[in-house]
């Protein structure tokens, strides 16, 4: 059997047919990694920031009042008699100052037994700041930090 043979007009063509697809891979790797495209993998984990702050605005243990108004008070693991206090100080001088110490926050919210302990230590940050833990978090933390955080958050129990 006779293989045809290839003329080099024929592989002049399949040479620069390669170099472009090669050349068009490589500007959308470099404009990819400045931002100018969005690669799925960005759009999923744009996706994700966006779900997380979400939920940060909205997550109900963030109100102050949530213990008591959904009657919880003895149904969860409490932090204790000035722990929420202790916790409230640290957040708030992580957040204080030239920048903010993500990790003294994450540190902190590590701590918690549970998310009804979010709420105590918003209580006691409402009373000693007359400021609001939710929108001092949301103001301070960029969308990353606030889905590391909220990853902190998910991981901890209900009650």
């Amino acid at each position: 059997m006779k293989v045809p043979s290839l003329k080099t007009g024929q592989m002049m063509t399949i040479a620069y047919g390669i170099a472009i697809i090669v050349v068009l891979f490589i500007v959308y790797k470099i404009l990819a990694g400045v931002g100018l495209i969005k690669t799925p993998a960005k759009k999923r984990a744009e996706a994700e920031k966006g779900a997380a702050v979400k939920m940060l605005r909205t997550d109900d243990y963030f109100d102050p009042l949530y213990i008591k108004t959904n009657n919880l008070t003895g149904q969860f693991k409490s932090l204790g008699s000035n722990a929420p206090d202790v916790y409230a100080r640290d957040i708030f001088m992580a957040i204080q100052g030239w920048g903010t110490n993500e990790e003294a926050i994450y540190s902190t919210f590590g701590k918690l037994h549970n998310k009804c302990n979010i709420s105590e230590i918003a209580m006691s940050y409402n009373l000693k700041y007359r400021r609001s833990l939710q929108a001092d978090l949301l103001n301070d933390l960029t969308d990353s930090e606030v889905s590391a955080l909220m990853n902190i958050i998910n991981g901890l129990p209900n009650k």
